[in-house]
């Protein structure tokens, strides 16, 4: 695909480190195949001289005003002042904010941030900048760290011989998308209490298929719809701490459930699709580049369950580091994560 980008230069509150901001807008597609524009952030070091590459795609966010292109999110405090930072929005947020996000569509989400890596190349080289994207870094977390490993098998599969990934940082991420909905359903509570939300209406976004919310969301939920997923009015943060109920009954009716449920069954098939491994199944892809898997083995958000499947299918893999431990909760442990891959970053051997 050529890409056309044009991007613009930004101007923010200064509590993120001092870099520089710019917007991109680029060329994709949609989950019909059919061409849009969509929007990111690429920041740059402000002194210029950045020690290398790096795309983050973002963890979940709800609000239109947390989309990378409007505020950064974490990673840019961490790496920022030394990489630069390619940041996609994905669609839903930013220029596309009017659309509903297709919430953890793998193959999708990986298109969509391969052709924004590819697009910021002619935005640095107009900026007469020396920064080659041929030979770059992946961090992502949560949301982010799924999108990174299928943005990986992406690159690996059809981009290896103009994109060098050195290393890839991934840190609880649902990589068995189906696992997160069955520990939902299991325990009845869930850690972020619009992942399920997002989740049903996302799904059934990316795969064309109709969802009939009465069948799905309790009445109490349907009131919340617009507000929450729709016109993305709460950020993240609010929603946790303050607005819904975390018990997952509160907001899915009894038939989303029971997973012998035929609409159950047919939304559950389409999780599986989106998931990159499972219980039963397992990517026929196996990563080339040096891969780093974290997961707190207590995260409260994202089960443990999605890294124990990751590294079923891939065990003794070489070039694939396993850090799992007793981290805390899936916020707590972010910073764990961050401050772990800064410091690997700023080893030589990962140069």
């Amino acid at each position: 695909m050529i890409m056309l980008a044009v991007w613009s230069v930004m101007t923010m509150a200064a509590r993120q480190p001092d870099i520089q901001k710019h917007v991109l807008y680029y060329r994709s597609v949609d989950q019909h195949g059919d061409s849009l524009t969509l929007s990111g952030l690429v920041s740059l070091p402000a002194n210029n001289a950045p020690k290398g590459v790096v795309f983050v795609p973002h963890y979940t966010i709800s609000a239109k005003s947390e989309a990378p292109s409007v505020k950064p999110t974490s990673e840019a405090k961490y790496l920022g002042e030394e990489y630069v930072l390619i940041m996609p929005d994905y669609i839903g947020y930013g220029v596309t904010e009017d659309r509903i996000h297709p919430y953890l569509h793998g193959e999708l989400t990986a298109r969509n941030c391969v052709d924004m890596i590819i697009a910021a190349q002619p935005m640095l080289d107009s900026m007469q900048l020396n920064i080659p994207i041929d030979s770059i870094y992946i961090v992502g977390y949560s949301q982010g760290g799924a999108s990174a490993i299928w943005t990986l098998k992406l690159l690996e599969e059809q981009y290896s011989d103009r994109i060098h990934v050195k290393r890839c940082f991934i840190g609880a991420g649902p990589y068995d998308v189906a696992a997160t909905y069955d520990e939902a359903i299991r325990t009845n509570r869930v850690g972020s209490p619009l992942v399920i939300p997002m989740l049903v209406i996302g799904t059934g976004e990316a795969y064309d298929v109709p969802i009939d919310r009465s069948r799905f969301f309790t009445p109490a939920m349907e009131k919340k719809y617009v507000k929450y997923i729709r016109d993305k009015e709460y950020g993240i943060v609010t929603i946790f701490f303050k607005t819904l109920n975390h018990k997952v009954s509160h907001w899915l009716t009894p038939a989303a459930l029971d997973k012998n449920n035929p609409d159950t069954q047919r939304f559950y098939r389409l999780l599986e699709r989106s998931s990159l491994v499972g219980d039963t199944f397992c990517s026929d892809w196996t990563p080339q580049a040096p891969l780093y898997v974290f997961h707190s083995t207590t995260d409260d958000i994202v089960t443990f369950r999605c890294a124990q499947n990751l590294q079923r299918c891939y065990p003794n893999q070489p070039n694939i580091t396993y850090d799992f431990d007793d981290y805390g909760s899936h916020l707590r442990s972010s910073y764990t994560f961050y401050d772990k891959v800064a410091n690997m970053l700023n080893k030589q051997e990962y140069k």
